[in-house]
């Protein structure tokens, strides 16, 4: 029976940090002692991060800290080396039997605690039968790969669609070197390329790209913290702009041994960013010149920006406004605010396509400023609410100054006029009373009383024309509207023997109008018709729902059987004061497409493909259908 060879116990290598010389030689005779084989003491204080990193640790080897002697730093290169040895018991040497401070050092992870360096032996053997219950208790993880292992933890890096993706390596001296490049796809051999591997900055880019990337590299070893910055870098004889993202890489002792880096080519986004600007600029310029000012409402967030153009028209440095919609409106003037508020409120509900409204902002000086404010709702929700808004501001003080000195001229013409009109229409029925029989009189009393009526309708067109540009729209029963104005025109259908027929598609259809200015739109329209109809003439009024580039409309058409329109009246139909029929002031359609238009409409007048002429008005149909509460309103 063959015995095998006597094992010779492993040797015990304790690592001792700041131990004084004649300590560590009573260590070791007291380890002799107590029967440990072998043991030497090997100071490693001064050992590099390459000696700490390169040693192996044997299974009878342990670390000793002298407390008195070592430094934070030690204590934290320290942790850094216990987290690679973890089987390797640590004891702490302190100064005298403190018990607060060994239950701390206990807490932080070390083994045990001695005070006399005969204590170490017993220390010792305290320490490795905790570890060998923890063991029992829980695998120790393995110690991490060393080596090349460790170089080669970038290697992985994928190859991305727009970032150079890189690292540099930061010797112990300082010096730099690439480890990897990986150039974004499809990016050729422009800026960085992974030949650079293994290269100083300085010998593998240009003069002035390596002067600025080593500044930036020096910089974060100096700060320690990430960086980032933009520049311009010289890339196949151009120009291009990087944003470039350094963060720094510590390794397990803290020191800065790596730096990776991102840069991305922002050239197009720069230049993308100057057209931005300069179209900025160009908007500015023109807004300036055109005393406008631009405001955009973020319904969602409820902000509202506005253009330093329109702070300025009021006298308002920037931001003076608050950005929120009821600061702009507590500037309107009270007389004007609800007619504001009431075309918002009918946009944002879908009753009007946009915001049209003139009125008076308070100036910083307490004067008030005419605007004329237009705007529409340009993004929605995905349940069908308005989201954003936008619009212009348009001073147009010196024009509502003008439009108030000439509608207070014509007032006063109509008012000197209609007098000596009335007084003249007395004295007609005097004499029609008294000679309107006589055939000798008969023709002069006529050529007066059409001359009298028709001062009085141009007197009364005057007046309607120069009426203020005011809505304040509310729900209309249009049936009734057509109706009222069909019956307006009563006495000159008798005259002429004609008929008015009314298709409407909707019986009970509602829009958001001013009743009374839509009635004297159909009005004129009706009139005009049968005017230009043959006595015993039809008058045809039709109203259909039409889909039109994506917005829905009313149109109302008004056909007659006349003679239609020539071709300089189809031209010259809304111009003021042009007309073909005797007696007529040539206001009538003017005041149709004033008012039409201010409803958000159009108009337009077109031959029949008969005979006649024909006359289409169209008006915004709400978002959503509307209905009337109680009695219609007319």
């Amino acid at each position: 029976m063959s015995t095998a060879p006597p094992t010779s116990p492993p040797s015990l290598h304790l690592l001792a940090v700041g131990v004084p010389t004649s300590a560590r030689a009573e260590i070791v005779r007291a380890l002799v002692a107590e029967g440990e084989p072998s043991p030497t003491c090997i100071d490693i204080t001064r050992w590099n991060e390459t000696e700490l990193e390169s040693f192996v640790c044997g299974p009878a080897d342990a670390l000793l800290l002298w407390r008195t002697k070592a430094t934070e730093r030690w204590l934290s290169r320290l942790k850094t080396f216990r987290s690679q040895h973890p089987q390797l018991p640590v004891l702490v040497r302190l100064p005298n039997e403190d018990a607060a401070r060994v239950e701390d050092f206990l807490r932080e992870g070390f083994h045990e605690t001695c005070v006399r360096p005969a204590q170490v032996p017993g220390a010792l053997r305290r320490a490795r039968a905790r570890l060998t219950a923890l063991r029992t208790q829980t695998q120790l993880p393995a110690s991490p790969p060393r080596g090349e292992e460790a170089a080669n933890r970038f290697d992985g890096l994928f190859q991305n669609l727009y970032d150079w993706i890189y690292v540099v390596g930061i010797s112990e001296q300082g010096e730099m070197t690439f480890e990897t490049v990986n150039p974004p796809l499809h990016a050729g051999g422009s800026f960085l390329n992974p030949d650079f591997a293994g290269r100083a900055p300085a010998e593998c880019l240009s003069h002035s790209s390596a002067e600025q990337l080593i500044k930036h590299f020096e910089r974060v070893v100096q700060e320690g913290t990430p960086l980032q910055f933009e520049e311009e870098h010289p890339v196949g004889g151009q120009t291009r702009t990087f944003q470039t993202i350094l963060t720094p890489v510590r390794n397990k002792w803290g020191r800065i041994h790596r730096i990776a880096g991102i840069s991305r080519d922002i050239t197009a986004l720069k230049v993308a960013q100057a057209e931005l600007r300069a179209s900025e600029e160009r908007l500015n310029y023109a807004l300036e010149g055109t005393q406008q000012g631009l405001w955009d409402w973020d319904l969602e967030s409820g902000s509202v920006y506005r253009s330093p153009r329109w702070s300025g028209m009021l006298g308002y440095p920037p931001e003076a406004v608050g950005p929120t919609i009821k600061a702009g409106l507590d500037l309107i003037h009270p007389e004007d605010r609800l007619q504001m508020e009431a075309a918002l409120n009918a946009h944002l509900e879908g009753r009007l396509p946009g915001v049209q409204a003139e009125y008076r902002l308070r100036t910083q000086s307490g004067d008030w400023l005419w605007v004329f404010d237009a705007g529409k709702v340009v993004a929605w929700r995905g349940d069908g609410r308005p989201a954003r808004m936008a619009g212009m501001c348009t001073d147009i003080t010196e024009r509502r100054r003008a439009e108030e000195s000439l509608r207070a001229l014509v007032g006063g013409v109509v008012h000197e006029i209609r007098n000596p009109v009335y007084g003249i229409s007395i004295n007609l029925d005097a004499l029609e009373a008294t000679f309107g029989e006589e055939p000798r009189y008969r023709p002069f009393l006529v050529a007066l009383r059409e001359s009298a009526e028709r001062i009085q309708g141009l007197m009364n067109d005057l007046r309607d024309y120069g009426e203020p540009r005011t809505l304040n729209p509310e729900p209309c029963r249009v049936r009734h509207l057509l109706d009222d104005a069909v019956r307006s025109c009563e006495a000159l259908r008798l005259t002429r023997s004609s008929t008015v027929r009314l298709a409407l598609e909707d019986e009970a259809l509602v829009l958001p109008l001013n009743a009374r200015r839509m009635h004297q739109v159909f009005r004129n329209l009706v009139e005009n018709a049968l005017h230009h109809s043959p006595e015993h003439g039809t008058v045809s009024i039709r109203g259909r729902h039409l889909r039109d580039q994506g917005h829905d409309w009313w149109t109302f058409s008004v056909e007659d059987e006349g003679a239609g329109f020539e071709p300089e009246s189809i031209a010259r139909a809304f111009e003021p004061f042009f007309t073909r029929r005797k007696g007529g002031t040539g206001l009538g359609l003017s005041i149709v497409k004033r008012v039409v238009e201010e409803h958000g409409g159009t108009v337009e007048v077109e031959n029949r493909s008969g005979a006649g002429a024909r006359v289409i008005v169209k008006l915004p149909a709400p978002r959503r259908r509307m209905e009337l509460i109680g009695e219609p309103l007319a």
